[in-house]
């Protein structure tokens, strides 16, 4: 019984480090040449993030994967083919039919979650039945994976990540530019100085001290 009983309890554990990393992802944006796809693919490992090696986000065409834009978690690169970029810096990697800034990447890591997202721009039309599988693995060679449609937006190829920021930016600027606008107008008009004052004073008694016999 105690045997059964310590299996039991070691159970979840056993299955959580034979099952690999959590992962989920998105693809949205819009399809044709001179468009953009915004990516993004959460990963979670049992023990925390930096049990993660890799991601990996693969363009599915006819179930064959023509693009992979991968993560190296501990170098912080982000590479298509051989070309390679560290998140958040400048620099790109482009493919066939995606191209990636370092700059348009973002990576967010805290306890056992790590997620990526990224802006690309599309070098090449991309079919309409495309699909991206998202892929995680772990350093122990674990892997998890997950495929998704691509969500096509309507409309010019979305809006990219610099004009939210810039709107955001701007909103937030001129708001604060009208809060001081305001204020300065309703400041209440200045008040005379004390030495004004007096020197008022001076000057409207002088005429009746010197009329005085």
């Amino acid at each position: 019984m105690g045997s059964a009983i310590v299996l039991g309890l070691a159970g979840p554990s056993a299955r959580a480090a034979t099952e690999g990393p959590r992962v989920d992802g998105s693809a949205s944006g819009e399809l044709a040449q001179g468009a953009r796809l915004a990516l993004r693919i959460d990963a979670a490992e049992v023990g925390g993030w930096p049990g993660l090696h890799r991601l990996d986000l693969s363009l599915l065409v006819g179930g064959q994967a023509v693009e992979t834009i991968t993560y190296d978690v501990e170098r912080q690169k982000l590479g298509i083919g051989e070309q390679d970029v560290f998140a958040g810096t400048g620099g790109l990697v482009a493919g066939s039919y995606l191209r990636v800034s370092g700059t348009q990447v973002i990576v967010t890591t805290g306890g056992a979650n790590l997620s990526l997202a990224a802006m690309a721009a599309v070098l090449r039309t991309i079919p309409s039945d495309a699909r991206v599988r998202f892929a995680a693995t772990d350093d122990a060679g674990l892997m998890s994976s997950v495929t998704r449609p691509v969500q096509a937006a309507r409309g010019g190829g979305g809006v990219s990540w610099g004009t939210v920021i810039a709107t955001v930016c701007v909103a937030l600027l001129g708001g604060a530019f009208l809060g001081n606008l305001f204020a300065s107008s309703r400041r209440p008009p200045p008040r005379l100085s004390v030495y004004s004052s007096i020197q008022r004073r001076i000057e409207e008694e002088r005429p009746a001290q010197t009329s005085a016999p």
